[in-house]
């Protein structure tokens, strides 16, 4: 079959990692790389092959282009991505799906309405160690489940903020720590844990400057069943700690570890006793873990897209997947900005 062939919008990290791996997959081809920056454009295309551009709307008019791929600010997602639908032109997000529940669903309903297919980019999912937990929860292994709890503290340095357009701002990031960095662990926990009923959370700017959102976020969450637990996400702890998901039912506890990769910490039930795990060392924190340990989740999730367009299928994560996590990630903002206890409907 001929290969879906894919533009991507934004030539910045996140964007080189999705030119790599469609660049590297045998069922897809990259004919476009859009940018602001005709420069950062030509840099990707030069590594990754395909066409720079800055001319959105020619690129969507185009007839060899089946997808695209948006690695915009968060809050350009929809902004992008409606257009495209509109054009029919399959379209995969980044994470966040956006920054509202408006644009989100608004970006669904276009998608919909267009007879195209929306992905949402939370590549955690499909690594294995996410799909065997997945599987022991679903067979009942921890029993009931009683806690879910997700640590993500993450160090981001003042740089990080100051050299970027539109991270920390309210307009684009749509929020800090918990929506930017923190939104993976987030989306896993809900894939694992189930849906959050409501949330009473603390937000703050605590360890930078000239910042619009939190660098620091707590909350403590109750689950549709019943189940207790606590979220927390930081770009304010030195140094840079592996994300942690704690999961502990009637029958046992599984602890998952691991920002870009994930690996299981602790696996203990009463039926089976303690099963042999082990501990990683990870090199590279902070952002540029992204490229240098990321992939193979967007790889499996690039692969799951491309045969949901083939055969006229759902994606595994597509929009109202998408857009569970940033339900939660409202909420809590909400939460805390009312310093009341939130219902998420």
């Amino acid at each position: 079959m001929n290969p879906i062939k894919f533009a991507l919008i934004g030539a910045g990290m996140i964007g080189e990692l999705h030119a790599k791996v469609i660049s590297n997959m045998k069922g897809a081809d990259l004919v476009a790389v859009c940018s602001h920056d005709l420069d950062r454009a030509k840099r990707l295309t030069d590594l990754y092959g395909g066409e720079p551009t800055t001319d959105f709307d020619s690129l969507i008019a185009r007839e060899d282009v089946d997808a695209i791929t948006i690695c915009t600010a968060s809050g350009e997602h929809a902004l992008y991505g409606i257009p495209a639908a509109q054009a029919g032109k399959h379209v995969m997000v980044e994470k966040p799906i956006d920054i509202s529940l408006e644009k989100a669903d608004a970006l669904i309903q276009t998608c919909t309405a267009n007879n195209v297919k929306l992905g949402v980019i939370f590549q955690l999912r499909f690594l294995d160690i996410s799909q065997e937990v997945k599987q022991a929860l679903t067979d009942g292994t921890l029993g009931k489940l009683v806690m879910a709890d997700c640590y993500m503290k993450f160090y981001r340095p003042q740089d990080y903020y100051d050299n970027s357009r539109w991270k920390g701002t309210i307009a684009l990031d749509g929020g800090g720590a918990l929506i930017n960095q923190g939104v993976h662990g987030l989306d896993l926990l809900l894939y694992l844990a189930g849906d959050i009923a409501s949330v009473k959370a603390y937000t703050g700017m605590l360890a930078h400057q000239d910042i619009e959102v939190e660098d620091t976020c707590v909350a403590a969450v109750k689950y549709t069943n019943g189940a207790l637990g606590v979220i927390q996400a930081t770009t304010s702890i030195h140094p840079d700690f592996q994300q942690r998901i704690e999961l502990h039912g009637t029958e046992g506890t599984i602890i998952i570890e691991g920002t870009e990769d994930l690996w299981i910490e602790h696996w203990e039930t009463f039926k089976d006793g303690k099963r042999k795990t082990e501990s990683k060392t990870i090199e590279v924190s902070g952002a540029h873990a992204v490229l240098e340990e990321g992939g193979e989740g967007h790889e499996r999730q690039f692969e799951d897209f491309i045969t949901a367009i083939r055969k006229n299928l759902e994606p595994l994560v597509n929009g109202p997947e998408g857009r569970r996590s940033l339900s939660a990630v409202r909420a809590i903002y909400d939460s805390a900005k009312s310093n009341q206890e939130v219902q998420i409907t």
